[in-house]
């Protein structure tokens, strides 16, 4: 059972008054001797490793670091750093979605015929452990979107859905106003896709 008097920042081995044995705690806050996890492997409880609670720790250091604290945070401060972070993240997926696309491309090229996807590009998708639907779709994205037409500032959704716009590559370049920047949404570009069809 989680040992809800321990410090939640005590190290992987430590030892308290009384007791002989080192302990261990794992980033849940089970407690065994170090002698069970090591010979178990892991937490005898929850079967996290050792190595968990280490990369918990630092995770919340990072975090706390990074973050203000609840307490000195205003909710529109708190707000902010919440979308800053997300913002940065979903750059990032962006940025291997499309890294993604452009293997799938370079594996296989898109067809004239679509009647089938290759074989190569399904073989590439089951290696990666992703479904072949998502590979297919990330290789047309790419295909539609070549790297210097690309917005590093707009998600990889964003120009999914301008994929089939005629203007895409000029349209990127002028968000919407949204608020009070100018930036792209799925909302936003959906809504350029229904004009562009009308």
């Amino acid at each position: 059972m989680p040992d809800a008097g321990a410090p939640d920042d005590v190290p992987l081995f430590w030892s308290q008054e009384g007791r002989t044995a080192e302990v261990v705690r794992c980033h849940l806050g089970h407690l065994a001797a170090r002698e069970t996890f090591e010979m178990v492997g892991g937490c005898p409880y929850c079967s996290h490793t050792p190595g968990e609670r280490i990369a918990a720790l630092q995770a919340t250091r990072r975090a706390s670091r990074q973050r203000p604290s609840m307490e000195t945070a205003t909710t529109d401060e708190r707000h902010a750093e919440i979308v800053k972070e997300g913002t940065k993240l979903v750059r990032r997926a962006s940025a291997v979605q499309f890294t993604l696309g452009d293997l799938a491309l370079d594996v296989a090229p898109l067809q004239e015929s679509h009647s089938h996807e290759p074989r190569p590009l399904a073989e590439f998708a089951k290696a990666l452990g992703i479904s072949a639907a998502s590979l297919a779709r990330y290789r047309r994205v790419a295909a539609a979107w070549p790297q210097g037409k690309r917005d590093a500032r707009t998600s990889w959704s964003v120009h999914a859905i301008l994929s089939s716009h005629p203007e895409r590559f000029e349209l990127i370049k002028h968000p919407p106003a949204s608020g009070t920047e100018k930036v792209w949404t799925c909302a936003a570009a959906q809504n350029a896709m229904r004009r562009s069809n009308t």
